[in-house]
């Protein structure tokens, strides 16, 4: 896309249509040209919220006092968007005069998510001038608010903060009582780890997802075996956090828990997220350890799920095992392979996908089709066209598939010709393509 200039932007922010405004705005933004503040301050001066909104975003930004000063004002609007964007321009403000509009807006908001931001900036602050407003939140009916108030204390080095926090990690809330735990562990103080053991056996999913949050922070002695334990649990949450807490706990010998549990495991994000922390652990063994389970597994729907799992992580360890994967014998693992192979975004990984465009499989044939494309080689468009023309009304499509991923205007034709197709699947493949590619077009 091409950057605009300086004098020309300037220009056309002259005129008061809300769509060129908003255009100039975004623009200058995007290409941080110089005498960017000339152009907030115009946009926070205009009294139609898209602008102002489009304004705030940009004062993130900036340091000016001026602007940090109209910023302000819009901490006391009633409209709720404005609110937000200006709370949120106001992050990493440090001066006196921001510090004392935040206070004052913490007294008067009433929505609990504004709330909930605002004091989790003021937490950022780290001063002891605002642990009388931070206790006062502790009472708060909302746990959100609750819950950053306690965090926002944990973070402040006062000699009052440790016996707020030991009183809280009784709380009723799991995320109140996950961040004072915390809060104390991190300080050295081991006050409330005892109770996390028998929390485990709440039938409250939370609290045993806050439990697991808690052990992957803390790394006690227990932790591992705690975690490896909630791997089988009923709730998605919990088993969830398991995982990501073994990933930082990163001790080798979850590897292979890890991976026995990706077979029994039926939410494809909490798999990826299973070969993720193998990998964060240690990558050398994890690789090892997943051409092992990779080669010995018989179950192809395994197998094929296990090649997605690691082409979502984009490891460079991992293109050996997605090279070989280009060659099993079942297609759902090939077709997954190149997918893995093209999410590397290596053009010199093309080599390896280029015997995947004469596959017997459709979907291999379009998935080679289309990574290719991406990575910038040759062949795909022949490919598709012969597909195109096949007997079969699979490989059409796939073809309009692929086509769509591609998303080139210059194949439309193709695509318009194929919504007029015999079968009614195939059309509705082109139909979809076809949107697709105006999308993005």
């Amino acid at each position: 896309m091409t950057m605009m200039d300086y004098p020309t932007l300037k220009k056309l922010f002259k005129d008061r249509d809300k769509m060129v405004r908003l255009f100039c705005l975004k623009t200058a933004l995007r290409d941080n040209v110089p005498g960017i503040e000339e152009f907030l301050k115009e946009g926070l001066r205009d009294e139609r919220p898209e602008i102002v909104a489009a304004a705030l975003k940009g004062a993130r930004r900036v340091e000016e006092a001026e602007i940090s000063g109209m910023v302000l004002t819009y901490l006391e609007s009633p409209n709720l968007l404005l609110r937000t964007e200006a709370l949120f321009a106001l992050e990493g403000k440090r001066s006196p005069q921001v510090k004392g509009a935040l206070c004052e807006f913490l007294k008067r908001e009433e929505d609990a998510n504004l709330l909930a931001s605002g004091i989790r900036i003021i937490g950022t602050y780290r001063s002891p001038e605002f642990i009388p407003m931070l206790k006062a939140f502790l009472t708060y009916e909302d746990e959100r608010v609750r819950a950053n108030a306690v965090e926002a204390l944990g973070d402040i080095d006062h000699p009052e903060v440790p016996d707020i926090l030991k009183a809280l990690v009784s709380d009723r809330n799991n995320r109140v009582r996950a961040n004072a735990i915390k809060s104390l562990w991190e300080r050295g103080i081991r006050f409330g780890l005892n109770t996390l053991p028998d929390e485990l056996r709440s039938p409250n999913p939370r609290k045993r997802a806050s439990v697991a949050y808690i052990l992957g922070i803390v790394k006690e002695e227990r932790s591992l075996d705690l975690l490896l334990g909630l791997l089988g649990d009923i709730s998605p949450t919990v088993r969830n956090r398991a995982v990501l807490s073994l990933g930082r706990v990163g001790t080798a010998r979850a590897i292979g828990h890890l991976l026995t549990a990706y077979p029994k495991e039926e939410e494809p994000g909490i798999r990826d997220n299973i070969v993720n922390a193998c990998l964060n652990i240690n990558a050398d063994l994890a690789v090892s350890r997943l051409v092992e389970k990779f080669t010995s597994e018989e179950d192809a729907r395994v197998r094929a799920n296990l090649i997605k799992s690691i082409g979502v992580t984009r490891h460079p360890k991992t293109l050996v095992l997605l090279s070989r994967a280009l060659r099993d014998n079942d297609a759902r693992v090939r077709a997954n392979a190149v997918e893995g192979v093209a999410m590397h975004d290596d053009q010199s990984l093309a080599d390896l996908i280029y015997p995947l465009l004469n596959d017997s499989h459709n979907r291999v044939r379009s998935n080679a089709a289309a990574a290719l494309w991406k990575l910038g080689g040759m062949g795909a468009v022949i490919t598709l066209k012969q597909m195109l023309r096949s007997s079969h009304k699979q490989m059409r499509a796939s073809a309009a598939w692929a086509l769509g991923e591609i998303g080139a205007v210059q194949f439309s034709d193709l695509l318009q010709d194929l919504s007029n197709d015999a079968d009614p699947d195939v059309r509705k493949c082109a139909l979809k393509a076809l949107a697709k590619v105006a999308k993005i077009a």
